[in-house]
């Protein structure tokens, strides 16, 4: 007999997660069957992030698998990984990586697009605290997060990193070495700084050595710094596009990163620092 909450809770889940109520009939029709495991897979059209202004021209594709299973009691269910791939607009070759479903810490469907993406964003956490000798005290710290493309786990996936508080990543103050006109104004500012933690590859206009100029603008907390790309989204050199009102800071000496690779091995991986 299906368990009327888990169905509500594991509906809920799939909402929050950004599926909304699409699949509550798949879903409700797996829980009445009563298998073991079972998965739903959905598709789903993301508009690129250079298209916003434009949003007839190209969508990315991506694909979702979502594998459930049954508890040990046979009672209720449990979403356990979700398998994301994606095919850009501009590359037919899939970019493929499974997500640990972790009951405190999920990655949302959204969030799982800009990692394939390329892009990093900052996520508040759960994180076993070291100074609990028990073990079970969780404390939230705001992460950020990235996918390795040069680097696979087990599963021969790109690797996932975070990078703790301690890393060194100052987005303000990376954001303020440079020369964005529009900043200036402090509303507008809060808005760019609070997209860039949600990992969105934002437009903005620079002063590139006294000529305005348009760029895509994305986090690098990896490299502590700030991603700057022209309209083919290709890498542009900063130099001429520094505030020499606030040059950068020299590099006084080496820092420690903070990083750890997550690897999709069962529902119930915790998260240490």
């Amino acid at each position: 007999m299906m368990n009327q909450n888990n169905l509500e809770y594991l509906q809920k889940s799939l909402d929050y997660l950004g599926f909304g109520t699409k699949l509550n009939a798949s879903l409700e029709a797996a829980l009445i069957q009563g298998e073991l495991y079972f998965s739903i897979g959905v598709n789903q059209r993301y508009i690129p992030a250079e298209f916003q202004s434009q949003r007839e021209k190209e969508f990315d594709h991506m694909h979702f698998e979502l594998k459930f299973n049954r508890s040990k009691n046979g009672e209720v269910y449990f979403l356990n990984v979700m398998e994301s791939s994606l095919v850009r607009f501009n590359d037919p070759t899939p970019k493929v990586k499974s997500f640990v479903m972790d009951q405190q810490n999920r990655i949302s469907a959204l969030q799982a697009y800009k990692l394939l993406c390329g892009l990093s964003f900052q996520k508040p956490t759960m994180v076993l605290d070291t100074d609990d000798v028990e073990g079970k005290r969780y404390t939230k710290i705001d992460l950020w997060y990235k996918l390795d493309f040069n680097a696979v786990d087990k599963q021969g996936e790109p690797s996932l990193k975070w990078f703790f508080p301690e890393h060194g990543f100052d987005l303000e103050k990376e954001l303020a070495k440079f020369s964005f006109p529009d900043l200036k104004d402090l509303d507008k500012r809060e808005s760019v700084i609070k997209a860039l933690r949600y990992g969105n590859l934002i437009s903005l206009i620079i002063n590139d050595s006294g000529l305005h100029t348009q760029v895509y603008v994305s986090a690098n907390p990896e490299n502590k710094t700030l991603n700057i790309y022209n309209q083919q989204m290709f890498i542009r050199p900063i130099r001429g596009m520094i505030d020499q009102e606030n040059p950068p800071l020299q590099h006084q000496g080496a820092t420690t990163t903070e990083t750890l690779n997550i690897t999709a091995q069962s529902s119930s991986n915790s998260f240490k620092r």
